[in-house]
């Protein structure tokens, strides 16, 4: 009998990437990783170990040479370009260390613009948006276009953006990485409460040591092979 009662969030199972230059690269060597619901974990490993490659397949941004990847059961590696961008709109949110925030658009405009690609009407985004930014701490700064914000606010953003549509699952590459090491701890206290409070999931690609001791499991890769799986009591 199955231990898992419900299908993992997310499954791997033997993901393998080449990348097709003359030297054949192998970014990742077979990786077969799990993650379940309400997981607070980490991807670690040193320059090219494979972790970002790792937490862009699992995302979607881009494809296994060899393998599969399954949400919920069903497997989504082999969707189509346009299945694939369904997918990550509505099962998806996205942190990026450089924030990724369109210039010309407020916060809240920058914070519901899933919600106007998945064809929300204006009133229930604006909304949202509010509540949003609401959860990070940044309701009185809707109006403020990204130069006026600083980096950590910035990021915050980014995450009211990647919650907005309430997905299950937040990918998250190096988060704290343009931050001073106060700003990085408050966005990963902002993190944590999201995870306890609203069941999201997080998975994190860093190298920053004050994202993988707050990790709850922090999964190390090296040369594209999975080498150490840590499960933290908390």
């Amino acid at each position: 009998m199955s231990k898992h009662l419900h299908a993992p969030l997310v499954q791997t199972h033997g993901v393998e990437k080449v990348y097709a230059a003359a030297s054949k690269i192998a970014a990742l060597k077979g990786v077969d990783l799990i993650v379940e619901r309400g997981e607070f974990t980490a991807l670690a490993g040193p320059s090219g170990s494979g972790k970002s490659t790792l937490l862009n397949i699992i995302g979607t941004l881009d494809r296994p040479t060899k393998g599969t990847v399954s949400y919920d059961g069903k497997v989504i590696s082999t969707l189509d370009v346009d299945e694939l961008s369904d997918f990550r709109l509505h099962a998806l949110g996205f942190v990026f260390q450089s924030y990724n925030l369109i210039p010309v658009l407020t916060a809240a405009e920058n914070a519901e613009y899933p919600l106007v690609l998945q064809g929300v009407e204006p009133a229930k985004r604006r909304k949202l948006s509010h509540e949003a930014l609401k959860l990070v701490g940044l309701e009185h700064y809707a109006e403020r276009r990204p130069d006026m914000l600083s980096g950590g606010q910035q990021q915050r953003v980014a995450v009211a953006r990647a919650i907005i549509h309430r997905p299950s699952l937040i990918l998250a590459d190096e988060p704290t990485a343009n931050l001073d090491s106060k700003t990085g701890a408050q966005l990963l206290d902002l993190m944590e409460d999201l995870n306890k409070d609203h069941g999201i999931t997080f998975l994190f690609s860093s190298h920053d040591q004050a994202v993988l001791e707050r990790a709850r499991r922090v999964v190390r890769l090296q040369d594209g092979e999975l080498k150490a799986d840590e499960v933290r009591a908390r």
